[in-house]
């Protein structure tokens, strides 16, 4: 079997403002709740650390339940356990991730408001920007359910490995379902990193229409 570690970190940009041109108090509203929804989600990026290392250990452990002889039925069960107790630990982090998308989205919202006191030629850049925010947050999503969705599958192989009645056919079966659900992952992964670095470049794209002064550094 293999594990597919989650690694959709998002490569946001970081935008100082040095200065505000005259075209308006709505632009620099918008920059503000802009960066705000970027500080909320580093949340996001934090865990990511994490899920990873425990990722890691769980895929290890599920090594050691398919080496131990399976008349050795009270090991596989003492390893099985703690792959659950990790994979309910993924749970909560990846819960975690989503109420720091959720929060930096209801931020994010607010920037709709200020559209219509934009400079007419920036208008068009900030509807596109918010349009791929959108996709993005739609994306997530999918990939959120994809990611729940995969460790239901692995917990219940783990506990079918403790099953002394376990058929090879019925253990065939579900590491099939264990990898078909990280392959739904991986596709929803990088549709959610492709949305994200599209939306970056138009947040750019934006700030430069708006004549907003910044300086960008790649985070």
């Amino acid at each position: 079997m293999k594990r597919l570690f989650l690694l959709g970190v998002i490569g946001f940009i970081t935008v100082l403002l040095v200065a505000c041109s005259d075209d308006g108090q709505a632009a620099e509203n918008m920059y503000e709740h802009l960066e705000n929804s970027v500080e909320i989600e580093s949340g996001f990026h934090e865990a990511q650390e994490e899920l990873v290392g425990i990722e890691q250990e769980e895929n290890e452990l599920y090594n050691q339940m398919i080496e131990v002889n399976s008349e050795e039925l009270e090991e596989v069960e003492g390893i099985a356990n703690e792959a659950l107790e990790l994979s309910e630990e993924r749970k909560q982090l990846m819960e975690d991730e989503k109420n720091s998308i959720d929060e930096a989205k209801e931020e994010f919202d607010q920037v709709e408001s200020y559209v219509e006191d934009l400079e007419e030629e920036a208008q068009p850049a900030a509807e596109d920007m918010i349009a791929k925010m959108d996709e993005r947050y739609e994306a997530f999503q999918g990939l959120f359910d994809a990611y729940m969705n995969s460790i239901d599958y692995d917990q219940e192989l783990y506990n079918m490995l403790t099953d002394e009645d376990l058929d090879g056919e019925s253990l065939d079966q579900q590491v099939e379902q264990v990898n078909s659900s990280y392959d739904e992952i991986t596709e929803a992964q990088e549709t959610f990193n492709e949305y994200t670095n599209e939306f970056n470049d138009l947040k750019r794209e934006f700030y430069e229409a708006a004549e907003l002064e910044v300086s960008f550094s790649e985070q």
